[in-house]
């Protein structure tokens, strides 16, 4: 039997098939991980490795993991010993020596939120975020920012220099962001919320989270009246009426809504799926696609129709079995007039006068 890493010949009790690993992660996985090999069933290179080699991988395996678990202690350390409050400090919690130190508040001609400034500077800098006036441009590609340090740390895109995770192969403009992303594949999730205790891998998703309990949604859309917890959301809400699609792949030319939807678009013309099933050895570029796809082995129907009663593994596809008792039919073939329910049905059917 050969080893398929070091090429070295070992008896058969001596050699572990690749494939026949009943590890909850799956060595094809691990060798993944550590030597950035794809071992795919049948590629005609040799299906087993050596003892010897299966030992070095899970050696690093376990070394790689004690790093990462080193390095979120000592980052959660320096998190509780630098918690610094580096957005702007409310005035009722400063003390001053006199009255004759306060600064002048800044608030008139501030007709839009009557929010007040210590500084004339920081009030026109806010008054930004209203008239959405981006004084700071790119020279390279012309984007333009509303503030330097969003320009500066932009450019940084244009250099050479980006951060790799070893994983997925996905890059990054700064070490700490590739160090925060490092944990999707982890799996470590310091950051856990008091109230319902879930957990999230970065702290900006923990805040950003806590939000939704106190049910408070100040960002209101115009045109549908519906909500959001944070302003991004509703940024990303409003493309959705105007049509707006300012990501675009560079490969395919493509367009998106968002950013994150244009990073896993990208994906796919990497063609590396390293989220696997450990049941029926299907693979997944996306972690979450995955685990929708682990609801499938489940037998698991959480989602109930009220009217038929029929249930469901995903709740889109129970939204989407709704429409059918509606008899709306808002999908309309331009060729011959022909109504229906759903999108895919219209697709389906816009074959037909596509046979020749």
């Amino acid at each position: 039997m050969e080893c398929r890493l070091c090429l070295g010949s070992a008896p058969v009790e001596s050699s572990v098939s690749i494939f026949g690993d009943r590890h909850p992660q799956r060595l094809e996985q691990r060798i993944l991980t550590c030597c950035q090999i794809q071992v795919k069933r049948g590629d005609g290179l040799p299906d087993t490795v050596c003892l010897s080699c299966k030992t070095n991988l899970e050696s690093f395996i376990s070394f790689r993991e004690a790093c990462f678990r080193s390095y979120e202690t000592s980052q959660l350390r320096l998190d509780d010993c630098l918690n610094i409050k580096t957005e702007e400090v409310l005035l009722e919690d400063v003390t001053w020596d006199d009255e004759s130190s306060l600064p002048t508040i800044h608030q008139e001609n501030n007709e839009i939120c009557s929010k007040p400034f210590p500084s004339e500077s920081k009030l026109i800098l806010h008054k930004r975020s209203h008239t959405r006036e981006k004084s700071y441009t790119c020279d390279i590609c012309l984007k333009s920012y509303s503030r330097r340090s969003n320009l500066s740390y932009h450019k940084k895109c244009h250099t050479e220099i980006r951060y790799k995770c070893d994983i997925c192969l996905k890059s990054f403009i700064l070490k700490h962001h590739l160090e925060s992303h490092l944990r999707s594949h982890t799996g470590i999730k310091p950051y856990k919320c008091d109230i319902c205790l879930k957990s999230f891998t970065r702290k900006y998703g923990l805040t950003s989270h806590e939000k939704s309990h106190t049910g408070i949604q100040p960002y209101k859309c115009d045109i549908c009246l519906k909500s959001y917890i944070r302003k991004d959301r509703l940024v990303i809400h409003l493309r959705s009426h105007t049509g707006e699609k300012p990501y675009k792949c560079e490969i395919c030319l493509k367009s998106f809504s968002t950013k994150t939807i244009l990073e896993s678009h990208k994906t796919f013309h990497t063609g590396i799926k390293p989220h696997k099933c450990d049941i029926c050895l299907k693979s997944f570029t996306r972690k979450y696609c995955l685990k929708s796809h682990e609801k499938l082995h489940t037998g698991i129907k959480p989602h109930k129709c009220e009217i038929c009663l029929k249930s469901f593994i995903h709740k889109y596809d129970l939204v989407r079995h709704k429409k059918s008792h509606t008899g709306i039919q808002s999908y309309k073939c331009d060729i011959c007039l022909k109504s229906f329910t759903h999108k895919y049905d219209l697709v389906r059917h816009k074959k037909s006068h596509n046979v020749e």
